[in-house]
């Protein structure tokens, strides 16, 4: 009975010990956790360029006012890798239908390259608050969508007046401007102040036609100042200045170009050209938009900013060493503060 008991006892113990030893080993061995997949990032989307269109008044190839604003187009291209787009020629019965197409195709910064875009694009931007509209020339903005973006006017005709002043040799000389409207009829002004800053007892004449392609008809007007003695001429009229150019080429007399370089019209007559340079002003405005720094308003370039400046002399300087140094003092002075320019007292 002892033995039996015994053998019993002893069976138990191996049992025992079997199934410690088991569940030792199953609680010693964790199940494998599955293995949790990371979602793929996805690829970061490409900022798309900008999309930024102009309208201008008149031709691209007049090598002046709305040259410049095909050039301020290219240089957006150049700098910021937008996709630009522009229509020329635009009638003043047009211009809110191409401001509204514009605005439809998605384009986010519509330029209108003069004062007369400014009512048509102000009844537009009401549609399209996500467009930013940028008018030329001009003070208007609606504190939103619209703003406005000018040159100093006065100091282009300033520069030129006072160049006149320098080089004439009948101390009579003559400007003549295109349409009667704020960005025209200002610089002719300062274009007396400007030779009477050099010369207070200088005979101006100036004049404005009312057309800014009509060119038979200001060559007449400039053929007219010439028969006067006037023997300097600064036409601010887009492709109608050509006209002043023509005459002054016929008649030997000097010629000071707008806008752009013009001496190639004409090299042994344009003397000098006093450029506004559309281009900064156009990157000026993309490069706020860009950078997110844009707000509306009414801004202002000049000479300070690079705006508006002489073109090269090509070759003149030599014939006129002391009117390059005299230029080159008064420019100075503009940008430092210390020549203000007012036209207030000059009326054509």
């Amino acid at each position: 009975m002892n033995k039996k008991l015994s053998v019993l006892l002893a069976l138990l113990l191996v049992v025992s010990l079997v199934a410690g030893c088991a569940t030792n080993g199953e609680a010693s061995v964790e199940p494998a956790e599955e293995p949790v997949e990371t979602p793929a990032e996805e690829p970061a989307e490409e900022a798309k360029p900008l999309k930024v269109a102009a309208m201008m008044p008149g031709p691209i190839n007049d090598m002046g006012w709305n040259a410049t604003a095909y050039n301020g187009l290219l240089a957006i291209e150049e700098q910021f890798g937008a996709e630009i787009s522009y229509v020329e020629n635009v009638s003043s019965s047009d211009m809110e239908e191409v401001f509204r197409n514009y605005a439809l195709q998605g384009f986010d910064v519509v330029f209108g390259h003069g004062f007369e875009f400014g009512d048509p694009a102000e009844r537009v931007a009401t549609e399209f608050p996500d467009t930013t509209f940028i008018i030329f020339s001009s003070t208007i903005t609606n504190g939103s969508n619209l703003s406005s973006v000018t040159f100093s006017a006065p100091q282009q005709g300033f520069l030129a007046g006072a160049l006149a002043a320098l080089i004439t040799e009948t101390d009579i000389v003559g400007g003549i401007g295109g349409l009667d409207i704020p960005p025209i009829r200002m610089p002719i002004q300062g274009f007396i102040a400007g030779a009477e800053y050099v010369n207070p007892d200088i005979d101006v004449r100036a004049v404005m036609t009312g057309s800014m392609d009509d060119v038979a008809g200001l060559k007449e007007t400039a053929f007219a100042m010439l028969d006067q003695d006037v023997d300097v001429i600064f036409a601010l009229a887009d492709q109608a200045g050509m006209g002043a150019i023509e005459a002054c080429t016929e008649r030997g007399a000097w010629s000071i170009g707008a806008n752009v370089d013009q001496n190639e019209r004409s090299p042994q007559t344009v003397v000098q050209s006093v450029i506004k340079d559309s281009p900064v002003l156009y990157t000026y405005m993309v490069d706020m938009i860009a950078s997110g720094n844009y707000e509306p308003g009414m801004y202002e370039l000049g000479a300070a900013e690079d705006a508006i400046f002489l073109a090269d002399w090509h070759g003149f300087d030599e014939q006129f060493p002391e009117a390059k140094a005299e230029i080159e003092e008064i420019i100075k002075g503009i940008k430092s503060g210390e020549i203000t320019i007012d036209i207030s007292g000059y009326d054509l």
